[in-house]
């Protein structure tokens, strides 16, 4: 999915003072963009410390000047604050004015500024006096610490519903703590992404899946990372480990040149934030001996399929403080929620409004594949979260849902245990959901397959006035058949029918330097009725 990027900007002068900041979720989904533009719609805000009273009045279109005097009741006593706030496409920008009273602009109280992105765009990034301050959340709230402050919000361009890959780092019992007994790395990071993931599908219009099914799985890296194809983002989680029980920094490790995304800054600084690590994040990266390829197999992977990915160290578990943070299951959720409305920030996800239905699958087929088994193939539905399979014994009958697929980007499955020479019929809608709303595509025409046994491969081999004809096991065959012709689309001639337990035919006293062609198929009998498959494709061998 991929998409036309555009950054756009929103510049807030505050003449105001300024220092802590924090964040909470707001709406709509996006991308990373590389266009910014400066707005024009200057409002301005202006704050006075009256007591009791809400003090920030907007002063649009009135006539007075910044600085203006606006309580009518104590004027020479009161002290103005001034927030000059330029909208830009792509969002805006407004001053929580009912909730700022005389004691939130005391020195060390709190005043809120929201940024909400427009339908279709998310939040890049915040720039306070030129330093970048990362997206956690659509609310910067500030404690007074300087006379002036300049907040910069860039903006990009969004789409309607976002995929994203979750991998928890290494199975079973990995990575053992040196300085906590009870810790591993693996049994952390299992429960880690379960949580994120629950966090994620609160908001509307995402879809989440992870790369294994459970946590005694083992999955190769580069597997891991290809697993995210058609996805928008991946994400590894891991914990790290060092020769020093000090360190204690997050790390967001990139692909290639991706080392100033806003993302993984933002990323880093809501590990940092949550778990009070003494030592700053980092974002980095770590390439081959080529300098052209990622280290990490989950990252070559995911961007060999296209996919924007990082790994999420969450501090190091050699340090013993990191590592007792990380056993607490509180912790883990309090952290999925931060990573989180990090995502939703900078994506511009909502836990509002209604839930985009996805489409109907396409491509829809069913084929034989064993005497007691059928596959079904579909292809990817967008916005799909996953698959409802249904099933019936007729086409006008009774369907059952018989599976459901969690994991959109899934579009095939195999029905086994079904009955030798019975024909099915089939139906398949996707699904998305989010929180208690869930919508659905259309269904899929419906599709039937009777089952037989799999169709056998052929090979030969020639002698002296003999072929010898071999072919691979089929599962559930009772005999096998032999067919012959002189030419490639003469009529085949039924020559041999063998025993399952058979793999070979010699067919002898033919004549001598003389092409013939081969043909097989099998059957199974059930109840005293024999079930053929498909014939095989031809071999052919000329005598010697």
């Amino acid at each position: 999915m991929k998409r036309r990027n555009r950054i756009f900007s929103s510049l807030i002068a505050v003449v105001v003072l300024a220092g802590m900041f924090s964040f909470a979720p707001g709406v709509f989904a996006a991308e990373s963009g590389t266009q910014v533009t400066d707005g024009n719609a200057a409002r301005t805000f202006s704050v006075s410390s009256v007591a009791k009273t809400p003090i920030a009045t907007v002063l649009e279109d009135q006539g007075q000047q910044p600085g203006e005097n606006v309580s009518p009741d104590e004027p020479s006593k009161s002290k103005t604050f001034q927030i000059k706030v330029t909208q830009a496409t792509g969002g805006t920008v407004t001053v929580d004015k009912d909730s700022i009273t005389e004691d939130q602009i005391k020195q060390g109280e709190l005043i809120t500024v929201t940024i909400t992105p427009d339908k279709g765009y998310g939040v890049t990034d915040l720039l306070i006096n030129g330093k970048s301050v990362g997206v956690t959340g659509y609310t910067y709230t500030f404690e007074p610490t300087e006379e002036t402050t300049t907040v910069k919000a860039k903006f990009h361009k969004s789409s309607e519903y976002l995929f994203i890959m979750l991998d928890a780092g290494h199975y079973g019992k990995v990575n053992k703590s040196p300085v906590l007994s009870s810790y591993y790395e693996s049994q952390m990071t299992w429960p880690l992404h379960l949580y994120l993931k629950e966090e994620l599908e609160k908001y509307q219009n995402v879809a989440v899946a992870t790369t294994r099914a459970a946590q005694s799985k083992d999955m190769a890296v580069y597997n891991r990372g290809t697993a995210s194809k058609g996805y928008d983002l991946f994400l590894s989680l891991h914990s790290n480990a060092t020769s020093s029980k000090t360190t204690d920094y997050p790390l967001v490790i990139t692909q290639k040149g991706n080392t100033s995304d806003s993302l993984a800054k933002s990323l880093g600084q809501a590990i940092q934030k949550t778990m009070g690590t003494k030592q700053d994040y980092k974002v980095w990266q770590k390439l081959n001996s080529d300098k052209k390829t990622e280290y990490y197999g989950v990252l070559r992977g995911a961007k060999a399929v296209g996919t924007k990915g990082m790994i999420l160290e969450h501090s190091f578990h050699t340090n013993l403080a990191a590592a007792k943070w990380l056993s607490e299951d509180e912790n883990l959720k309090a952290m999925a929620k931060a990573e989180a409305d990090v995502i939703a920030a900078y994506y511009g996800l909502s836990k509002t409004g209604s839930v985009v239905a996805p489409s109907k699958p396409g491509s829809f087929t069913v084929s034989n594949t064993a005497y007691n088994a059928l596959t079904l193939k579909w292809r990817k539905s967008a916005n799909a979260q996953g698959y409802f399979i249904y099933r019936a014994t007729s086409k006008n009958g009774t369907y059952s849902r018989v599976k459901i697929i969690k994991n959109a980007n899934t579009t095939s499955w195999k029905n086994t245990s079904l009955t030798c020479g019975k024909t099915y019929y089939y139906k398949i809608r996707a699904y998305r959901q989010a929180g208690t709303k869930k919508k659905y595509s259309g269904y899929t025409a419906i599709k039937s397959c009777k089952t037989k046994p799999a169709t056998p491969s052929v090979s030969s081999t020639a002698g002296k006035k003999r072929v010898t004809v071999k072919w691979n096991k089929v599962a559930g065959a009772t005999r096998y058949v032999v067919y012959r012709a002189t030419t490639k689309n003469g009529k085949y001639k039924k020559i041999a029918t063998l025993k399952s337990n058979r793999r070979s035919y010699v067919n002898k006293k033919l004549k001598s330097k003389k092409a013939y062609y081969y043909k097989m198929r099998v059957y199974r009998t059930v109840n005293g009725k024999n079930y053929y498959s498909n014939y095989s494709g031809y071999t052919m061998k000329k005598t010697k």
